[in-house]
């Protein structure tokens, strides 16, 4: 009896022992350089009324199709320009980055400054085909001068233009603009990469405010 007692009792150590020593910890990814400017929820992004159907042809894309000047095609994720910009808002925890009445939702569209690089990333769910996020890398003056060009273009109520815009590390981005909606798009070199419409005040909200 006594030397059961003793079985019982190492066999009792022993579990506790080994649950004590098999419990792992597991440290989330912080990203303390990094801080949310903006956004956009995907609950708003879905704002097609009101486009004007009738399109004009009359505004012909010319620096998007010059393979020299845009650094946004398919090939390039052998230079890891667009891979790089997109991995990086993978590895970001972005939905856990709003405020604690809205935690955990889904963007259509994102700013994201990153301090210890002296940038921001832009990035906008694709509407056109995978519905996943774009992203590419915006300078300080690149982000003020394309918040205050779109804001210009919106307050003129276009009835249709296509603008496109040469942005750092020369990558092609071509705003569209339908009365007072606008949607950014890319050309990869086989598809079009095309973001949800946007009202001004959307905008404003995805650049941080006016």
């Amino acid at each position: 009896m006594k030397n059961l007692l003793t079985l019982f009792l190492c066999l009792f150590f022993w579990f506790i022992s080994f649950i004590s020593f098999s419990q792992i910890k597991v440290v989330e990814r912080t990203h303390t350089n990094v801080s949310l400017i903006g956004k956009i929820s995907h609950t708003a992004a879905f704002q097609t009324g009101g486009l004007s159907r009738k399109l004009p042809t009359a505004d012909a894309l010319k620096v998007i199709g010059d393979e020299d000047i845009d650094a946004y095609k398919h090939e390039n994720y052998t230079n890891n320009l667009r891979k790089e910009a997109n991995d990086t808002y993978k590895s970001i925890g972005v939905r856990g980055m709003s405020n604690f009445f809205t935690g955990g939702e889904e963007f259509s569209a994102s700013l994201l400054h990153f301090k210890d690089r002296g940038k921001y990333l832009l990035s906008f769910q694709n509407s056109s085909y995978n519905y996943q996020m774009e992203s590419f890398w915006l300078s300080e003056q690149t982000k003020t001068d394309l918040h205050e060009l779109i804001r210009g273009e919106l307050e003129k109520k276009i009835k249709f233009k296509n603008i496109e815009v040469i942005l750092d590390n020369n990558i092609v981005l071509v705003l569209s603009i339908n009365k007072k909606k606008v949607s950014l798009n890319f050309w990869d070199g086989y598809n079009w990469v095309q973001s949800y419409w946007y009202r001004l005040f959307k905008i404003d909200n995805l650049f941080g405010g006016v």
